[in-house]
């Protein structure tokens, strides 16, 4: 992943960098520091690299350096997919939240998400076409792509993401997940809370965007923690000031970060097998034990709706709420703001194709 240090050793050419842009890199590292105890996903391609749409617990950030504009992306503790991440235009991978998986699942705390997932759990019913298409725009009614692209998912959970048809093609064509496995996890760990196995399912949840559903080891954490350290150090070093080293975790914190990768691996899920019954009474059930949840009754584009909001405050990491319909539990949008920014908006639209007809430019 190009980080914020070598784009910005990258610009000597052009004009000089603005003075906060050293200030906000090193800022923002120590955020990912704390978001992340230092370790950045081992790998998850090009999943979802944007969540809602900009900057998510694992998303990015966007530092204007210069006259040139250049962009500088940041990972920050603000938060797709996924793994995370959905496709944007901005070709950049977050990196999620490192966490231990969930030992045990607490009692449900959130009656009515409880209620709805028993509602809508129905036995496991052949679904049209083979694939969910997702358009994810800024408007409430259109379905219309814009800078978040197209995404494709299989019914297995096998995702493809293009900026366009023409390059969603060209990604259908290569084979490769972009998600690497990341949206099948999510979704099997929904399934599982959805039959009943609410401990299981939650625990994979928490771990469902690492490769192989494992975080990465004592010695990778070190050496990614280290990593960051170093360059926190070399910005501290050109703006000539005294190095002090990030505080670790506390408890409460880690139970937070815990938290946020079950609330991202869940939307992950969600919007990936939307008409899926079973997926979506899953996460509910999953949604419905974690304490920070709340729901409001809303409505959305003329639809009853309940909205869904979690947040982070020991991490700093700002507030994202879903948005769901209130007699299914169909995703409608996505909403998240971090500290000191505005309310960044994300509207789902999905339909049932067959990738048949979507390899053969019918969509």
């Amino acid at each position: 992943m190009v980080d914020e240090m070598d784009l910005l050793s990258g610009l000597k050419t052009a004009e000089p960098v603005r003075p906060r842009a050293f200030e906000e890199a090193r800022a923002t590292l120590r955020a990912a520091m704390v978001m992340e105890d230092g370790v950045p996903e081992p790998a998850t391609g090009a999943v979802r690299r944007a969540r809602w749409g900009r900057g998510r617990v694992a998303g990015l950030s966007v530092v204007a350096v210069g006259a040139a504009a250049a962009a500088v992306v940041l990972v920050v503790a603000s938060t797709s997919s996924a793994p995370g991440p959905h496709g944007t235009a901005s070709g950049t991978t977050p990196a999620p939240a490192r966490s231990a998986p969930a030992k045990a699942a607490p009692a449900a705390v959130n009656p009515e998400l409880a209620q709805l997932a028993a509602t809508i759990t129905v036995p496991q019913v052949s679904l049209p076409g083979n694939a969910t298409m997702e358009i994810r725009n800024q408007s409430p009614t259109s379905a219309t792509p814009g800078a978040n692209g197209i995404d494709l998912y299989l019914n297995d959970g096998t995702y493809y993401w293009g900026i366009n048809k023409t390059d969603l093609l060209r990604s259908i064509a290569s084979g490769q997940d972009s998600g690497q496995g990341a949206f099948k996890r999510s979704i099997a760990a929904a399934l599982l809370a959805a039959k009943g196995d609410l401990a299981t399912g939650r625990a994979r949840m928490s771990v469902a965007n690492y490769l192989g559903g494992k975080p990465p080891s004592a010695t990778e954490n070190a050496q990614a923690r280290q990593a960051e350290i170093e360059k926190i150090k070399a910005i501290d070093k050109a703006r000539h000031i005294k190095y002090t080293p990030p505080k670790p975790l506390t408890p409460a914190q880690k139970v937070e970060q815990t938290d946020n990768l079950i609330w991202m691996n869940s939307n992950y899920a969600l919007t990936a097998a939307p008409e899926n019954a079973n997926v979506r009474a899953g996460v509910l059930r999953i949604m419905a034990t974690m304490p920070n949840v709340k729901v409001v009754h809303t409505t959305t584009a003329g639809q009853a709706t309940l909205t869904l909001s979690d947040s982070w405050p020991k991490l700093a990491a700002g507030t994202e709420s879903l948005v769901i319909n209130a007699r299914t539990g169909l995703p409608v949008a996505g909403f998240d703001s971090g500290p000191g920014q505005p309310s960044a908006s994300t509207y789902y639209h999905s339909s049932r194709v067959t990738l048949a007809n979507v390899k053969a430019g019918h969509f």
